[in-house]
């Protein structure tokens, strides 16, 4: 008997309304009407497409209102030490190796619409904490560059840290395409795509 795998999520999902909802098999990229089309569509997929894009727009808020928060040392860029940047991009390598490694595969065996609705939650999961992975990336540049003065060290931060949140959480083809290997790479079938493109029912006015 092979041992118990333990992940991010657990296959005893919740019961839902849709829990009747069977996936389609072999849908996959092609089914996928684009960005904006799908962003326009009440779709588990454009709803996430629009909160990944809300959460990559979030740091650039914080850039433009860096000026506001650091006082300027020696010049406008400040005078920290160079070792002081050096954290910066040794914690976006860590990101970059580690990050891609989630969503964990999926426990074999599972009924399909149970494996869809578990592919979904390990999918969403993923991609909130490769998130807050790469936020933390440029968070640290803020107390950085306010302890030493030192605007350029937030955007050193920024620079290392943003083009990973376009790579690692930005729902492209390609990106849910890797996922959906990582989640069947125990040779389980995720119906990833079926249930990315299934529309969301509307909320209950039931009182």
């Amino acid at each position: 008997m092979a041992p118990p795998q333990f992940s991010m999520y657990s296959p005893n999902v919740p019961e839902g309304d849709d829990d009747a909802t069977e996936p389609v098999p072999g849908m996959g990229p092609a089914d996928d009407p684009g960005f904006g089309a799908s962003m326009r569509a009440r779709t588990h997929l454009g709803i996430l497409r629009r909160l990944m894009l809300v959460l990559v727009a979030a740091p650039v808020l914080i850039l433009a209102l860096v000026p506001l928060i650091v006082q300027d040392g020696r010049g406008r860029f400040g005078d920290a030490p160079f070792w002081l940047y050096l954290p910066l991009p040794l914690a976006a390598v860590v990101v970059a190796v580690v990050a891609p490694r989630v969503p964990r595969p999926l426990p074999p065996g599972l009924p399909p619409a149970q494996a869809a609705r578990t592919a979904l939650m390990a999918f969403r999961q993923a991609m909130l904490l490769r998130f807050a992975l790469a936020e933390g990336v440029i968070l640290l540049g803020l107390p950085l560059a306010v302890g030493w003065r030192a605007e350029l060290v937030f955007v050193v931060a920024f620079a290392c840290g943003w083009p990973l949140l376009l790579w690692l959480i930005v729902p492209t083809r390609a990106n849910i395409e890797r996922s959906r290997r990582l989640l069947e790479a125990d040779g389980a079938e995720s119906f990833l795509w079926s249930e990315l493109l299934r529309p969301v029912p509307p909320p209950s006015t039931d009182a």
